[in-house]
């Protein structure tokens, strides 16, 4: 230490301790963490089935070990990862020596964002109990709830292992590429396949639905770096990496997508509105300004180039295969309240299929089209009841609280994008779910996991980074 500062000249960091107060260690667990971006980036880049040959480890990845080898194994690859972090990062927690015990202040902090987690996962389990009380399918009230776990599992690795800026950097990073990837991928799905048609499938089954949360969250990722001068690398490149990912969600032809980039597009513009004028100016007023201009210009034009437009317009206006889909979601929608209502209190619970008041076209192909929902946020309801319902809303609430909190009081650029990030892939998440299958698929699931993890961290990691006063001696 002496020949650091007296010899050498380099100034060394004393802590300064605040009047009651803690220092975090910056220790974590590196291991969960290197676990954990193996497992998120793995979620992003691959998808779960398809008939693109270049995504076939996805088929390995997302489903039970002994559907393909011949083991009884329900388990996943995927899951073994998170598992395998899981249980690392406890371990970990535990080992840590506790020198002292949590003042209230800081109990109140940890439980703050955690015990809504705990909770709708709690109610998730009791949504288990209470379908196979009522008779229901077992083996698919355990695929039902599997996904949902996923949310807790993620949430408590990264709020066990991540401890520095640099952390979440990293694993905000591992996403990038994982989506860089994705969307090269689905580029050269678009030109080289399935424009020669030689992919095999209708265009409903072309990409698998979740991608375009991945292609809309990140691309306005690469916005909010912008708006906060965080990770320069990515806004070095961002101008050739943005219409990379839209290129590939137009191309996807998924309404769903275009509706979270437009959403997610307004909450960073609101955002930066009221925690950075100048940068609303800047980026956020004229990505603004030139999505209307798109939209007047590229209202009924045919094609990739007005895919975005004809998503809006398909809302008042639908062509047959749009309105094919519209009336599924209507009909199913009278399914769902008339199942609510036969039982508010409680729901039916998982694996016990949805009333059909109302006759449904004919997905016989799909076997749980009797147990799930594209409104996925009503069907949280019809599985867990008005508990499980209240505290869903709870968490999400709660997270858009402290990540709109967190965008505009926290000092380190880092964390302040990654809190806008969050903010957008939780509300992206929610409007996905509203319109789509988000909740029951494990993609979507470990994203909100690693934006409800990193939002229970942020403020301890900005608090402590400040702590750190370099003083040169």
């Amino acid at each position: 230490m002496t020949a650091d500062s007296i010899l050498i000249g380099r100034p060394r960091a004393r802590v300064v301790r605040a009047p009651g107060a803690t220092v975090q260690t910056a220790e974590g667990s590196a291991l969960a963490r290197r676990l954990l971006g193996i497992a998120f980036f793995g979620a992003i880049l691959f998808e779960a089935g398809t008939a693109d040959k270049l995504m076939d480890l996805g088929t390995y990845l997302h489903r039970g070990i002994g559907s393909w080898a011949k083991v009884p194994i329900a388990i996943t690859p995927l899951e073994l990862l998170i598992l395998l972090a899981l249980i690392v990062a406890t371990v970990s927690e535990l080992a840590k020596p506790r020198w002292t015990s949590p003042t209230r202040e800081e109990l109140t902090a940890r439980l703050r964002g955690g015990w809504p987690v705990l909770l709708f996962s709690l109610a998730t389990i009791v949504g288990f109990v209470r379908g196979a009380v009522g008779g229901g399918d077992l083996y698919v009230g355990f695929w039902e709830l599997r996904f949902l776990l996923y949310v807790p599992a993620v949430y408590l690795i990264v709020r066990a292992s991540v401890r520095t800026p640099q952390h979440v950097a990293s694993l905000l990073r591992t996403g990038l590429i994982a989506t860089v990837l994705l969307a090269a991928e689905g580029t050269y799905r678009r030109i080289f396949l399935i424009d020669k048609g030689l992919l095999g499938v209708i265009p409903e089954f072309a990409y698998e639905h979740e991608n375009v949360m991945f292609l809309a969250s990140f691309t306005l990722l690469l916005l909010a770096a912008y708006v906060f001068g965080a990770f320069p690398r990515a806004r070095t490149v961002g101008l050739l990496l943005a219409p990379l990912f839209l290129y590939t969600l137009l191309a996807t032809e998924r309404r769903a997508g275009i509706i979270v980039l437009l959403v997610g597009i307004i909450v960073t513009a609101v955002v930066t509105l009221v925690v950075r004028r100048k940068a609303f100016m800047l980026a956020a007023l004229p990505v603004l300004l030139i999505t209307g201009a798109y939209l007047v210009a590229f209202w009924n034009a045919p094609g990739i180039a007005g895919q975005a437009a004809r998503a809006i317009k398909s809302i008042y206006q639908p062509d047959a295969r749009d309105a094919a889909s519209n009336l599924y979601r209507l009909l199913e929608t009278f399914n769902i309240r008339a199942t609510i209502h036969s039982d508010p209190l409680f729901g039916v619970g998982f694996g016990r299929p949805f009333l059909m008041v109302v006759g449904l076209p004919d997905l016989s192909w799909w076997p749980f089209w009797h147990f799930e929902t594209h409104n996925n946020i009503l069907w949280v309801w019809l599985k867990t009841g008005v508990a499980g319902y209240v505290l869903f809303w709870v968490m999400v609430g709660g997270a858009i609280s402290r990540a709109a909190y967190a965008a505009k009081r926290l000092e380190d650029a880092t964390l302040r994008c990654a809190a806008l990030f969050c903010l957008i892939a939780v509300v992206g998440t929610v409007v996905f779910a509203w319109v789509d299958l988000g909740l029951v698929s494990g993609r979507i699931t470990i994203l909100l996991g690693v934006a409800l993890g990193i939002l229970a961290v942020v403020e301890r990691i900005d608090r402590t980074t400040r702590q750190a006063v370099p003083v040169a001696r």
